[in-house]
């Protein structure tokens, strides 16, 4: 894309107002993680800025884990727009006393769109301290429980859940999907 994703045009919104409105409905503390806070006040939400300053994906949820007032977060890239709050209140129901609530579909792991606590944070330190950036390899690390490919079922199709505005086709892809999903 030539332009933030978080700004793709989707039905009458951007793909973050979607994410934003589904968001004020689930959570009192919304935050958004960004090296280029200027880029976001016109949402009127907290902007946030990695402690560990443009080290990918690692120091973006080593931030939001830091700055969030409360001891589990939701974590969702700005491209993800068609996720379900229902999916993302039983997400944060299986966190129970584990560091990570993540996906799993097809064998892939889907650390963007996953619940986090706090008790992460040292691991998520450690990482950036270490220049251990390789996300994956991380959550790897984490007790985690997984979110089977047959539990997210229930809550829409996975290809829509978890679908990302990428590139331009993908983005006329979600204009389409706008208008049976939102």
């Amino acid at each position: 894309m030539k332009f933030n994703k978080a700004f793709a045009p989707i039905g009458s919104s951007t793909a973050i107002e979607i994410i934003i409105e589904k968001f004020q409905a689930l959570f009192a503390e919304i935050l958004i993680v960004s090296n280029d806070p200027e880029e976001y006040e016109h949402l009127g939400l907290k902007v946030v800025t990695d402690v560990y300053p443009r080290r990918g994906p690692v120091a973006g949820i080593h931030a939001g884990l830091h700055h969030a007032l409360y001891s589990k977060i939701f974590i969702l890239a700005c491209d993800m727009p068609f996720i379900n709050p229902s999916l993302i209140r039983y997400m944060l129901g299986q966190l129970g006393t584990h560091e990570c609530a993540i996906p799993k579909i097809d064998g892939c792991l889907q650390p963007t769109a996953a619940v986090y606590s706090k008790k992460a944070l040292p691991s998520f330190t450690r990482s950036l301290e270490e220049d251990k950036l390789k996300l994956i390899l991380l959550i790897e690390e984490l007790d985690l429980v997984l979110i089977e490919k047959e539990q997210i079922q229930q809550f829409g199709s996975i290809q829509e859940l978890f679908f990302n505005v990428n590139d331009p086709d993908a983005l006329l892809d979600a204009q389409k999907m706008a208008g049976r999903l939102l």
